[in-house]
């Protein structure tokens, strides 16, 4: 037989082992897909990255992984993990690590089920996909903990100020009583008490709500009667207050009495030295919020602070102070939907409350 003979042979069976190879490739494409769609169902919203590896281990398998194996640490605990089971060759293995500082070290091990050709490309290409998942899904957990971290570093905060501010009402208590000398002036004393219990006793279930983790009613925005609330925040603070005006704002009742209690706090010292001064409040509802004016005395000329340095956290005028309620308040409110702005002027500093208007305003 001659080559030209042969040729067309030739050339039939290469056509047909192409076409075979062909299927073979089109065929492995498909399994692949439908493989690649299973792992890709895999990643469920709450899903633990732990429980992941499991998760994902029937697509793996499915798709050409022999052995997994996962060691490490998960937050100070060892992690050992293995599924499925060594192949009897020499098997063809992909790694990768995922670390975060100190917490977390997780060292992935795939072996593949095939060494060469196409069902190893395949095969890595599974094991990319799910090392995408895993990074995914470590780092939704640990901006989740930052996040919980963030949020329990601000209640700790205010929580810290709330219980400095209950203090203060015990250390004006100790301090008024004693100083009285006369029947008429502890009954005067008493009276003072008996308006400002109430409000520290409020004062001292939210702390306590706080420290057991209970979310009470007024940690959602409420009708708020402006002028009334001022008078009881006043009265903790063992101070008193001229309101003009009046308004109903809508926010939480805890963040407007939190920044009260701040705003207050820093004057208490002087108004308290003095039974008849009072503070001037000015309350003005305007089209879509209220504005609140309080002109507020420095104590001294040694605690006057730059108007810059005002909110700014840990720079306190005031012997003593943390330097924190200011900023405080202002987060407050601003977290309530408001905000609180400061200004210099003659008789010391002018603070202004924006609070967001009830749409029932009326008197």
């Amino acid at each position: 037989m001659t080559l030209y003979e042969v040729l067309p042979l030739f050339f039939l069976a290469a056509g047909i082992s192409l076409m075979g190879a062909a299927w073979h490739l089109a065929r492995l494409a498909k399994q692949h897909r439908r493989t690649l769609a299973a792992l890709l169902r895999t990643i469920k919203p709450q899903l633990d990255p732990l429980l992941l590896p499991a998760a994902a281990w029937p697509a793996l398998s499915l798709g050409g992984i022999a052995l997994l194996t996962c060691s490490g640490k998960w937050f100070g605990q060892k992690v050992n993990l293995v599924l499925g089971s060594p192949p009897a060759n020499i098997p063809h293995t992909l790694n990768f690590l995922i670390e975060v500082e100190d917490d977390i070290r997780l060292e992935f091990h795939l072996y593949t089920k095939s060494a060469k050709g196409e069902a190893r490309l395949f095969a890595e290409h599974l094991c990319q996909v799910f090392q995408l998942q895993m990074e995914a899904a470590v780092q939704v957990k640990v901006s989740a903990l930052a996040a919980a971290m963030a949020e329990q570093a601000r209640l700790t905060l205010y929580l810290q100020h709330d219980l400095r501010n209950l203090a203060q009402w015990v250390t004006w208590l100790a301090d008024d009583f004693p100083s009285e000398q006369s029947d008429a002036s502890l009954l005067g004393a008493a009276k003072r008490v008996a308006k400002s219990v109430p409000h520290a006793a409020a004062r001292a279930q939210r702390i306590l709500a706080a420290t057991r983790r209970i979310q009470p009613d007024e940690l959602h925005a409420q009708i708020v009667e402006l002028a009334h609330t001022m008078h009881q925040a006043a009265e903790l603070a063992g101070i008193a207050i001229e309101v003009t005006g009046d308004a109903r704002v809508y926010l939480r009742l805890d963040l407007l009495e939190r920044a009260l209690d701040n705003l207050f706090t820093n004057v208490a010292p002087l108004l308290r030295a003095r039974p008849d001064a009072s503070l001037p409040v000015t309350i003005a509802p305007q089209q879509h919020s209220a504005s609140v004016l309080i002109v507020m005395p420095q104590l001294s000329s040694a605690t006057l602070t730059h108007p810059e340095k005002l909110f700014e956290p840990f720079s306190s005028g005031r012997v003593g102070g943390l330097g924190l309620g200011l900023y405080q308040a202002r987060k407050s409110l601003r977290e309530a939907g408001g905000d609180l702005s400061a200004e210099p002027c003659a008789q010391g500093i002018r603070y202004t409350l924006t609070l967001p208007l009830s749409a029932d305003n009326a008197p």
